[in-house]
């Protein structure tokens, strides 16, 4: 995986088998996820899930439980592009797609945000909080 290479990491066997959790899982997961998918110590999973991140192969989800979640990025994940629903009793993350009318929308926005500033946009993040369907939604 040349993004690991670039960021100066190997693809280890526990590296391997996190990124196998993280693109297996049909939503974000927690570290605690992550462990008892990827069968890898705690330490392990946090060390390799930033360093991840930190080669933009995965991406952190703010949750408003204090346990973010993870995911692969849209390059290295078989999902497309999407948005996340996070509630705020029990900080569960779902993901959505948007329309391709917000889509153009947000684009349009970050095309004039950085046509008036020195602010050069790479990407998006659009979260929605709120209360799950288990919650009370």
């Amino acid at each position: 995986m040349a993004a690991l290479t670039t960021a100066g990491q190997r693809l280890t066997r526990h590296r391997a088998a996190v990124i196998v959790a993280l693109l297996t899982a049909d939503r974000p997961l927690t570290v605690d996820d992550v462990v008892a998918t990827a069968d890898v110590p705690l330490s392990t999973a946090y060390r390799n899930l930033t360093e991840l991140c930190d080669a933009g192969v995965a991406s952190r989800i703010n949750s408003t439980d204090r346990a973010d979640r993870f995911e692969l990025t849209e390059t290295f994940s078989r999902r497309r592009h999407h948005h996340h629903l996070i509630c705020t009793r029990c900080g569960s993350v779902a993901d959505f797609d948007t329309s391709a009318t917000l889509e153009r929308a947000i684009a349009k926005e970050l095309a004039t945000v950085g046509a008036s500033s020195t602010f050069v946009a790479s990407g998006h993040v659009f979260d929605i909080l709120g209360r799950c369907e288990h919650c009370g939604g």
